[in-house]
């Protein structure tokens, strides 16, 4: 039987830490981007704007909440201190099902990069996507279960590889594609998009920023969290937003609208930056264009299983806070000195993730749908958090805090992290209907524990 560890070890410095934040955080645009533009349009840039902005409002939140309790759980852990250890859970629930979401999109989306790249169409047809996207899941389980993963070396290399791709795709896009004529062709607020199609769009850009809650839950691997984790989160964030505008305008640029649609956001949803490289490849000699979306499209299924990979141990990570806090089963909250975290959280994430990709594959608008439902658990959390970072301030003024944010984040990122949530719930019925339900799945299981409990004291 392997033995168990005491606790988690301080081993990422800032370089560590600003790769994985970076690497987490710009994966989400392998994704997002042909699901936004679809919606979005000609608005694409600027309502990915809008969410990058709202993003690091409430990053700072976070890196307050982090740096002053560096403990693994993320928002649920200071929301729970904040609070109690009801909300906590809540919170910690909400953040399960991100995780999920972002194991599923990641997987399902490779095979479309992958199939891009080696020239295979039918990887990027149904049913293979889904059948793909299963034995990623099914194997990324079972090597985590062999051995743990060396998180901070393998975030270095992904993240540069990352970083490389989208650089290069920025500075070909802007030479050879970007025009402010075909950026902006068709696109006329309130018609296309109608406003209802802005609504629908701005809680799907919170797919595009993925990866906050991965980060949070590394406090307390962080050698000096208070400044590490600060610096390395908010430089990762800038840079993300930033390229993700950018790359936004090229591809809008590349597929500007017609007839009230885009080729981004219909033919290339599901590989959009291999969409931008095939829009390249008519200004590009042949000896440099198929060497390119080979590249791209390689990177593209190296950085989504990257992110399936983070995103397992991120659930993971948050499954053993609250296993340590008796919010969930007791094996959950154990560290493994083989698997690091507790086996059975991985083959939680592993198992309902791959049912999330099953039950969903039906869906004519499948890669929506959990997108909508994406937005309706981080909303939620993001809301949490920031509420917990302005109580903490009141019932514990003396609680150190290495790293302060600006009392107006949380005044502005709370109630506009609520007014964004209402919105999903108006006009995603993905979040109206299946985000509920998960939560009340959820409150099923504190109840649970509570009558175990109250059961092994009369046996005792």
């Amino acid at each position: 039987m392997a033995r168990k560890l005491s606790g988690f070890q301080r081993v990422l410095d800032a370089p560590a830490l600003f790769s994985v934040a970076y690497g987490e955080i710009a994966s989400s645009l392998y994704f997002a981007l042909g699901i936004v533009a679809a919606y979005a349009l000609g608005f694409t840039p600027l309502v990915l704007l809008f969410g990058g902005v709202f993003f690091l409002l409430v990053s700072l939140s976070y890196a307050e909440g982090t740096a002053a309790i560096p403990e693994t759980g993320g928002a649920a852990t200071f929301v729970r201190r904040a609070f109690n250890d009801v909300f906590g859970f809540l919170t910690g629930w909400a953040l399960f099902l991100d995780y999920l979401i972002v194991i599923a999109l990641s997987t399902l989306f490779l095979p479309h990069y992958l199939g891009a790249a080696l020239g295979i169409d039918s990887l990027r047809d149904s049913p293979w996507d889904v059948v793909i996207a299963v034995c990623v899941i099914a194997v990324i389980a079972a090597i985590r279960l062999a051995r743990r993963s060396q998180l901070q070396a393998g975030a270095i290399v992904f993240a540069g590889l990352d970083l490389a791709t989208q650089l290069l795709l920025v500075i070909l896009g802007l030479s050879l594609l970007f025009s402010p004529d075909l950026l902006t062709e068709g696109a006329s607020l309130g018609t296309s998009p109608s406003w209802s199609d802005i609504a629908f769009a701005l809680p799907l850009a919170m797919l595009a920023y993925t990866g906050l809650e991965t980060v949070a839950n590394l406090a307390e691997e962080t050698r000096e969290p208070g400044r590490t984790l600060p610096r390395s989160l908010f430089s990762a964030i800038g840079l993300v937003v930033v390229l993700t505008v950018l790359i936004a305008a090229v591809g809008l640029s590349a597929f500007p609208v017609e007839n009230g649609a885009t080729a981004l956001g219909g033919e290339w949803l599901e590989a959009p930056l291999v969409g931008i490289v095939d829009a390249l490849e008519e200004s590009l000699p042949g000896w440099l264009g198929d060497p390119l979306r080979v590249y791209v499209g390689l990177t593209g299924a190296l950085v989504l299983l990257a992110a399936a990979t983070t995103s397992i141990s991120g659930f993971t990570r948050l499954a053993h806070s609250l296993g340590e806090h008796k919010q969930l089963p007791r094996s959950f909250g154990r560290l493994n000195r083989r698997t690091l975290v507790s086996p059975q959280a991985i083959v939680a994430a592993a198992g309902i993730s791959i049912a999330l990709v099953l039950a969903t594959g039906g869906l004519d608008d499948q890669a929506v749908f959990l997108a909508s439902l994406y937005s309706f658990g981080v909303l939620l959390a993001f809301t949490a958090a920031q509420l917990a970072v302005l109580r903490l301030r009141v019932t514990e003024p003396a609680l150190p805090r290495p790293f302060r944010a600006p009392l107006a984040a949380p005044l502005i990122g709370a109630p506009l992290a609520i007014a964004v949530w209402v919105l999903a719930l108006v006009t995603h019925p993905g979040a109206r209907y299946a985000g509920p339900v998960w939560l009340v799945l959820g409150l099923a299981v504190p109840a649970y524990l509570a009558a175990r409990g109250r059961t092994h004291t009369v046996t005792a």
